[in-house]
């Protein structure tokens, strides 16, 4: 087989954990940049604070293909990390500015986050959906439904991808959704070996650390320990997997 092409860009998403909450200089010391630079590639974050998985998804699959176009790429010169965040998070499109704090630096116009603490601050959205709307089966359903879909769309469009953990995930979910579950290339995890645990989560390295911020956000020695320790190691390995593999169940007709 041919030698994988180099990575020349890197494309992360989250929440704050991408994002790089609490962090002095974040565009340098959050997690991402520390790896795009061990890469020496190319680097765009799309996490913004209390961002959800669904607006990880949706996203991803609106902006990626532009910054791959733009730059001149391929798709299998490109590298998407997904970090994924608490399940009970959504957002809505209300065709206004989203006011909440944490703004994302790429410009989302008319969507805005849902949060619970955001009940505290008024917002009506929030407290309509957490009050009357939201439902934990639910989000567990959605969650791996938007993981089926969002790793279907990246291995069909031949890009390099993987997923990491802004907090440790709920093992229960995997076994109690199989359905969804067996459609997951979960090899493209971190922490793979340990499934249905998976990890380290960013947050729980800060915590083992000590190394949290008033906000409960891991800071600058965490980033380090999180990509010296865990995802350099495990990137590498993901890259020298053929780009565009299919996952195992695709390859068994699912």
């Amino acid at each position: 087989m041919a030698a994988a092409s180099p990575v020349r860009l890197l494309v992360v998403n989250g929440c704050s954990m991408t994002f790089g909450d609490e962090l002095p200089n974040r565009l340098e010391t959050c997690w991402g940049a520390l790896l795009a630079r061990r890469l020496g590639a190319d680097f765009v974050n799309l996490g913004a604070c209390a961002g959800s998985n669904h607006r990880m998804m949706r996203l991803t699959v609106e902006r990626l293909g532009g910054y791959t176009a733009e730059r001149g790429l391929r798709p299998d010169e490109v590298l998407f990390l997904g970090m994924w965040s608490r399940i009970n998070r959504f957002e809505v499109f209300a065709g206004e500015p989203d006011r909440q704090g944490g703004l994302p630096d790429i410009p989302d116009p008319g969507w805005c986050r849902l949060h619970p603490t955001y009940i505290d601050r008024h917002d009506r959205r929030s407290t309509v959906w957490y009050k009357e709307l939201q439902h934990d089966s639910g989000d567990r359903v959605e969650f791996l439904l938007q993981w089926v879909l969002l790793d279907s769309w990246l291995a069909r469009n031949g890009y390099r991808y993987g997923f990491l953990w802004a907090f440790d995930p709920d093992p229960t979910i995997f076994e109690e959704l199989r359905p969804y579950s067996e459609q997951i290339d979960l090899s493209r995890v971190i922490g793979s070996d340990r499934f249905p645990y998976g990890g380290p989560s960013v947050f729980s390295v800060g915590k083992a650390l000590g190394d949290l911020g008033p906000y409960r956000h891991p800071l600058v020695r965490s980033q380090e320990v999180f990509v010296e320790e865990y995802v350099d190691g495990w990137v590498r390995d993901l890259l020298r997997r053929e780009p565009s593999a299919p996952s195992p169940a695709r390859r068994r007709g699912a």
